[in-house]
């Protein structure tokens, strides 16, 4: 990286830390800097491009300091998650503004809002690396699941501690929650519980890119459609009915196979299948995955 635009960053970093995003502009920066406007729209076109490379930056640092935890052989997997999750507050404490920033611009440009959104899924997805390394494979079905509600304790106790200012001792925050997340683990292994989150759902939620969203969109209702026909199969019901709910997911799959399904024909048989309270959710499920087809489309 060049000398100027390490400094442009630097001066960005301390803007955006004093007076925050919003108040700050680029010919704040450029004359900190002792530069041309012009000059710094050289190494970045617009402001939000260099927020995106400042939360970049900083989440980068984040991850190559979480990797020399994992990677520290003196360690066991404990102590190595402990330390990790115990990093996490000391480097948002360091790093005060990204929290106040990223509440400030999150209802920003499409940009912006892009960028966030594949923050936040690659922060869930080293989580549930973390998790991973540190539990047993019996839990492995249930991985997002826990992942999701570890990012969510941590992120909770972090807001606590950097807007509350409450004094708490991290070291001890990161046993407790190791220590929920074993009682959890172990929970579910013992009760084996259907997982809430599972791959389909959360490439859909991973993905920023229109085309991939629209595959995993396929493949979760693919999913789903096969669920309705297994629970069918199992409903408490005549054989007459199960035989009007199998017809009734038939067409749905021939809709679906279709480049634009009728929308009406759609709607009236999910809500002929809802009518069964054991599927009512699955075909809710269904009905989103079509908003969200269409909306993907632009239809």
């Amino acid at each position: 990286m060049s000398i100027t635009k390490q400094t442009i960053m630097d001066s960005a970093m301390r803007y955006f830390s004093e007076k925050g995003y919003a108040a700050t502009s680029i010919q704040d920066i450029a004359d900190d800097c002792g530069i041309a406007k012009g000059s710094l729209y050289k190494f970045f076109r617009s402001k939000e491009d260099l927020i995106i490379e400042l939360h970049a930056g900083q989440q980068q640092a984040l991850r190559d300091a979480v990797d020399k935890i994992r990677s520290d052989k003196s360690l066991n997997t404990r102590e190595a998650f402990i330390r990790e999750t115990e990093f996490h507050f000391e480097f948002f404490l360091q790093n005060k503004f990204i929290m106040r920033e990223l509440k400030e611009i999150s209802p920003a440009t499409e940009k912006i809002t892009q960028f966030l959104m594949h923050s936040q899924a690659n922060l869930m997805s080293y989580c549930k690396m973390g998790l991973l390394e540190y539990l047993d494979e019996e839990v492995h079905p249930n991985i997002w699941d826990l992942a999701f509600m570890y990012k969510g304790i941590v992120r909770e106790f972090i807001f606590f501690i950097v807007y509350d200012n409450k004094p708490l001792h991290y070291r001890e925050v990161a046993e407790f929650i190791v220590d929920r997340m074993e009682d959890m683990a172990a929970s579910m292994a013992l009760k084996k519980p259907n997982p809430i989150l599972h791959d389909a759902i959360m490439n859909v939620h991973h993905s920023c890119d229109k085309e991939d969203q629209m595959i995993s969109l396929v493949e979760l209702r693919s999913n789903l459609l096969e669920s309705l026909s297994t629970t069918i199969t199992e409903l408490p019901i005549t054989n007459f009915r199960k035989r009007e709910l199998n017809d009734a997911v038939t067409l749905l799959r021939e809709l679906y196979e279709e480049e634009q399904p009728n929308k009406v024909m759609l709607k009236a048989l999910l809500n002929f299948i809802a009518l069964e309270y054991q599927l009512k959710n699955i075909a809710k499920q269904l009905e989103r995955i079509t908003v969200k087809c269409d909306q993907i489309a632009g239809l």
